[in-house]
């Protein structure tokens, strides 16, 4: 029987992954909680394009199944996601490291009904968060075809109320249409949320 050098499979399944899911490629390679996060935001945004690109199938979905949506994406592409898990009560989407790390991405998924219903969002996810966690993610699915304009409104909204202990003005995020906010948690750690705007107009 012929020896199979290990590093040459691994060299060749990571050139597969490269190109057919990059980023469960940079799952795998994660040696840092920060380097997990930016892999799994790759996810995220990748599940977003797909949601989109199915959006009239998709619009009628109420929160907890768009939850569920978002959670059966991530799963496909090789992620540990659950909706409506208990962590501090019941998060719409949690993502964990399936490789021996405990790391863990909280998220909330809204129908976009404007700034304080997506605020109210945002305050039950810092809820969920123990402190722990740097950074969670806040989802809004809009039912329009100007999401990246509702989402600059929303960004503008809340560098001028600073809601929830909100540190500074948000921060630019290289997801499209997409920013950063950081907030005083009540466990006296910064949690940052990432918000975003997935477009699922009806028609």
């Amino acid at each position: 029987m012929k020896k199979v050098d290990p590093d040459s499979s691994l060299e060749r399944l990571l050139g597969l992954l490269e190109g057919h899911n990059s980023n469960l490629k940079d799952l795998l390679l994660a040696k840092t909680e920060p380097e997990f996060i930016v892999a799994t935001e790759g996810a995220i945004e990748r599940a977003m394009k797909t949601i989109e690109n199915g959006a009239k199938e998709y619009a009628t979905l109420n929160e907890p199944g768009l939850s569920h949506l978002l959670a059966d994406f991530l799963n496909l592409m090789g992620w540990r996601a659950t909706a409506e898990t208990n962590n501090n009560g019941h998060v719409d989407v949690v993502v964990e490291c399936a490789f021996g790390r405990h790391w863990k991405y909280l998220g909330e998924c809204k129908l976009h009904k404007g700034y304080q219903y997506h605020v109210d969002g945002c305050e039950q996810l810092l809820g969920y968060c123990t402190g722990r966690e740097p950074r969670a993610f806040c989802m809004d699915f809009i039912d329009a075809t100007d999401a990246f304009k509702k989402m600059k409104k929303l960004r503008a909204d809340m560098d001028k109320k600073r809601p929830l202990n909100q540190k500074a003005a948000g921060a630019d995020h290289n997801i499209l249409g997409a920013f950063l906010t950081s907030h005083d948690h009540d466990g006296g750690a910064v949690v940052e949320i990432l918000h975003l705007g997935c477009s699922v107009p009806k028609s």
